[in-house]
């Protein structure tokens, strides 16, 4: 096979390079919320940790309370230990939330695998290279792979508002920071997914 018939076009290059920088920014937004996942993560157990000990030197005071027969100090301490355990249960729930969020980063990770997959499908066969169909129906496949919003949203911003991948990384973090606050600011249960 002569070289100059596996070249890309100037559209299928363009449609390439859209496509990895899509993943690119998909890999970006997936390593920021797994590093805010961790540092949570983290934060909370250290929390937690503190507050378990907490409890159980109250408990314990609660024990040697009893044997004095002291009920003013035993009512004082045990609701110390419900606050403890009420701020405990707060700093659990964050955790799970942020449990979750590495969840999502799998997610979007297999679907970066699967998109830079059936990309290279598509370029190392030169039927396919020049097939201006073949690349809509790829593309409307990894847009139909997108299951999360954040990566509905980064789809649209590259593929549809053809915004460089280095601000439509710094649009999509900006988002998921003010999501993230308005979900903390919210008493809303845990929305596992």
């Amino acid at each position: 096979m002569d070289n100059q018939e596996l070249a890309l076009g100037a559209k299928e290059v363009q449609e390439t390079i859209l496509m990895l920088n899509l993943s690119v920014a998909q890999i970006e937004l997936s390593i920021s919320d797994g590093d805010n996942s961790v540092n949570t993560l983290i934060d909370s157990f250290a929390f937690m940790s503190e507050h378990i000990q907490q409890i159980q030197a109250s408990s314990q005071q609660i024990a040697d309370l009893a044997n004095d027969e002291s009920e003013g100090g035993i009512n004082e301490h045990q609701s110390l230990l419900v606050n403890e355990a009420s701020e405990l249960s707060l700093k659990m729930q964050q955790a799970v939330i942020a449990f979750q969020f590495y969840d999502k980063l799998s997610q979007r990770l297999e679907h970066v695998s699967r998109g830079l997959s059936a990309l290279a499908e598509i370029v190392s066969h030169e039927m396919h290279v020049k097939d201006e169909a073949q690349w809509e129906r790829f593309k409307a496949t990894v847009r139909k792979g997108t299951t999360m919003r954040e990566e509905e949203e980064l789809f649209e911003l590259i593929f549809d508002m053809n915004m460089p991948v280095n601000e439509a990384i710094a649009v999509m973090k900006e988002r998921m920071r003010e999501r993230m606050n308005e979900e903390e600011s919210a008493d809303d249960d845990i929305d596992f997914f």
